[in-house]
């Protein structure tokens, strides 16, 4: 006789070893993109091992693998009497609080209708009130996301912002001159083509552009109060109320040409003002919580978390000024690292007396950045995350019906950098 329950804590328990491999895997290649490196070691931390130029030989047993099929095996274990779509977490299908913020201003505040396009090609519409604020549950879609604001006033120019995650995200003739510059106007003309170009795109580019837009207006941007050296369009809030930020985007008109891949800044006296897109960025770091050094050591360990239950502690020791000294550093290496790395394991192994077809989706569900400290030693970069993992597909065993697979769980984990040298 079939035992649901039994049945569903064997998946349970079987999944819990394929995500610890695949977290371990995520890690590994993590730490490959943000340094480098082609192997690293992982451990429960040892607080006394010394800074090292790039990361500890500290290492363990090999952790086992485990085949999809393992899964596909307990589904037809118990008969055709049961049923073939299964569900883990059912609290999974609820909608999921995600939201992104932020403000519409040309300097006065922008009212019109927002489009947001996500990595799948699928649009969110919403609508920005006339303060120019907006809000919008972002709940499941995947990121990264290209917006378009499409004003009510049509003497204004359509405008342009791009977002990792939920969180704010301005809207602003200057998040539109930052796309511009670091994408040459690709976007405007692919706005629909998200699905397919956004691979292309790089956070890293981006913070170039917004880079030499705040080295051109840098005293401008230090008379409305903020750092130049810092201060992200894109994701510090503002008011639209002429003070501060917003003055800076009162004084200057930006037009631009796509299909000539061309732009002008005009003040607010109609005069052309020059723009040097080869001026000197060095020593920006656009959204910066604290300015890295290249003559530092780093500590860091990470926690992966399955069901409540905390998985191996990893830690390791690196150098340099690759630290995530902003959340959107983070995000865009860390997120682009963890979806991609499903595909690097084999989900689905084939014999000569079964068949199958498994896919896996990784969907971010919430994050949190903090830093404790300005950069000095003993400063904390810390955050955590947790992240759904949907498996979908089948497998059919000579002679039997074929199973389908449905499964959705949650996968946590929490990191921390810190500065000991």
């Amino acid at each position: 006789m079939f035992n649901s329950q039994n049945h569903k804590g064997r998946l349970i328990s079987h999944l819990a070893i394929y995500l610890s491999r695949m977290s371990f895997r995520f890690y590994r290649t993590l730490l490959h993109t943000l340094y480098g490196h082609s192997s690293q070691q992982h451990a429960k931390g040892n607080q006394n091992t010394p800074a090292r130029p790039a990361f500890t030989d500290i290492r363990t047993g090999n952790m086992p693998t485990v085949s999809i099929l393992l899964f596909a095996m307990l589904l037809t274990a118990c008969g055709a009497e049961e049923s073939s779509n299964h569900n883990l977490d059912s609290s999974l299908s609820t909608p999921i609080n995600r939201i992104l913020t932020g403000t519409v201003a040309v300097g006065l505040p922008v009212k019109g209708a927002i489009i947001i396009i996500d990595t799948d090609g699928k649009t969110l519409n919403t609508q920005s009130n006339t303060n120019g604020t907006y809000s919008v549950n972002l709940d499941g879609r995947p990121g990264p996301y290209l917006i378009r604001v499409e004003p009510d006033d049509s003497n204004l120019p359509a405008l342009y912002s791009y977002a990792t995650g939920s969180g704010v995200t301005n809207i602003t003739p200057f998040t539109t001159l930052a796309l511009f510059l670091a994408y040459q106007g690709d976007f405007a003309d692919s706005f629909n083509d998200w699905a397919a170009i956004h691979s292309n795109w790089s956070r890293i580019d981006l913070e170039q552009a917004h880079a030499k837009i705040n080295a051109n207006f840098a005293t401008d941007l230090q008379n409305a109060g903020v750092d130049p050296v810092v201060y992200d369009f894109f994701t510090v809030p503002f008011e639209a109320n002429q003070t501060g930020i917003d003055a800076f985007l009162d004084g200057y008109t930006v037009a631009f040409d796509y299909n000539a891949k061309a732009y002008d800044i005009t003040d607010s006296s109609g005069q052309p003002v020059a723009f040097n897109e080869n001026i000197s960025t060095a020593n920006y770091y656009i959204g910066a919580r604290f300015l890295p050094e290249d003559a530092t050591n780093w500590k860091l360990t990470w926690t992966p978390e399955f069901n409540g239950q905390p998985g191996a502690t990893m830690v390791s020791y690196h150098s340099g000024n690759n630290i995530p000294w902003s959340e959107e550093r983070f995000n865009e290496v860390f997120w682009t690292t963890l979806t991609e790395t499903p595909s690097q394991t084999p989900i689905c192994r084939e014999g000569p007396n079964t068949s199958c077809n498994i896919d896996i989706r990784v969907t971010r569900l919430n994050t949190n950045y903090d830093v404790i400290g300005n950069g000095e030693i003993g400063t904390i970069v810390r955050g955590s995350g947790t992240y759904n993992w949907n498996m979908n597909g089948w497998y059919q065993q000579n002679g039997q019906p074929r199973q389908n697979i449905n499964i959705s769980t949650s996968h946590s984990f929490s990191w921390n950098w810190e500065r000991i040298s």
